[in-house]
């Protein structure tokens, strides 16, 4: 099978050759002849060098509204030990600001993107507060504008490159809560959602509508299956209830739009899950992706029990606590328990949630190597 084919089959719970081994980096490793600066030497790295299977990635941009004004400055205020990046966008329905702290680490410079792991926690005045606010960021979070023709010729040259290396073609489609953490702070986020319910709603609304059409423009595209990030939308933040309500018939909505020109769907959710199993159980997608096995007391055997009938699996080492932390015999030993729990149908090996190019390469490689070793036992 090419890694087009075993991956779309692992994630649907169909016979593969072998189940596949699939790892996701943070950014390019640092280790001598693994190194990559394009997309294109990502895909041969992982393919040609490391000898595991890798996606290729698509994204449809928000639609663009010619009305919108952005800027942003640097301030190195005295009462604060870090500079501060504050960012004004304005729109015909008022204007939105953000402060964020700008630390060593900080990757986006003189500006605060509407969502990034990193403004989460650097976040000093976040983007929405209220309806008010919520009014100006429909102006600018909006629905793609691209037609089929247009989306079918921005995929072609990532169609070329995954025919190239034989890999499958992902559409990032939505972010549903995990958006709400960046626009309004890990702590604001659920209290507002308890408070004024209807403006996390809403906001779920919003990007609801971006990601129904992107899924639209994708299926017109030919991407190979779709992808929404769960990360943050959990009982880590909300309660089961607030799931149900807000969250699951939206995503169920998305899932079934892609099945009906079949394409699979997979779901990024971390931590915080086991009191929202049944949940997922309904949701409709085909893959879980990236449960952290270590921290966050999730219960695998748990975790199989429920979904394992129906869901393909794609994951099993904690990158922070295995590939950071661990050594090549504790990585050997998770790679065996993974498919102890979940079996050989419907699972893709990786460490969730990313490698980082300043961890263990040693461990990478156990991980490769036990994962090479093991699968051609008998299924």
């Amino acid at each position: 099978m090419t890694g087009r084919e075993r991956l779309l089959a692992a994630m649907q719970r169909e016979e593969v050759d072998y189940p596949p081994c699939a790892p996701v980096f943070w950014s390019s490793p640092v280790e001598p002849g693994f190194q990559w600066r394009t997309e294109e030497e990502r895909l041969e790295v992982c393919i040609e060098r490391l000898g595991v299977d890798a996606v290729a990635h698509f994204g449809i941009p928000l639609g663009v509204n010619p009305d919108v004004r952005e800027r942003a400055w640097e301030e190195h205020a005295p009462a604060e030990p870090l500079p501060l990046v504050h960012k004004v966008i304005e729109t015909p329905a008022g204007t939105l600001t953000a402060t964020a702290r700008k630390t060593e680490d900080w990757p986006h410079g003189t500006d605060i993107p509407l969502m990034s792991d990193f403004v989460v926690s650097r976040i000093v005045k976040p983007w929405i507060r209220t309806h008010a606010d919520l009014d100006c960021f429909e102006q600018v979070w909006l629905p793609p504008d691209w037609t089929a023709v247009q989306a079918r010729e921005a995929l072609e040259p990532t169609r070329r490159m995954a025919g190239r290396w034989g890999a499958p073609i992902a559409l990032q489609t939505g972010h549903g809560w995990t958006l709400s953490l960046s626009l309004m702070g890990a702590e604001a986020a659920p209290l507002l959602s308890v408070d004024q319910p209807e403006l996390l709603d809403r906001l779920a609304e919003i990007d609801h509508r971006v990601a129904m059409r992107r899924i639209e423009l994708g299926i017109a595209a030919g991407v190979d299956y779709l992808h929404r990030n769960g990360f943050y939308e959990t009982t880590d933040f909300w309660s089961p209830a607030q799931i149900e309500r807000h969250l699951l018939p939206r995503h169920q909505q998305q899932t079934a739009l892609g099945h009906q020109a079949g394409l699979p769907s997979v779901y990024t959710i971390c931590t915080g899950i086991m009191p929202m199993l049944d949940l997922l159980n309904r949701a409709g997608f085909d893959c879980l992706y990236g449960i952290e096995p270590v921290l966050g007391n999730q219960n695998l055997r748990g975790v199989a029990e429920v979904l394992g009938q129906d869901h393909a699996f794609w994951g099993g080492l904690s990158a922070p606590m295995h590939v950071g932390e661990g050594t090549p015999a504790d990585v050997r030993e998770t790679v065996r328990q993974f498919y102890e729990v979940f079996g050989r149908r419907g699972t893709i090996l990786m460490a969730t949630p990313s490698i980082r190019p300043q961890w263990k390469w040693e461990n990478v490689v156990a991980m490769i190597e036990e994962w090479s070793a093991l699968r051609g036992l008998e299924r």
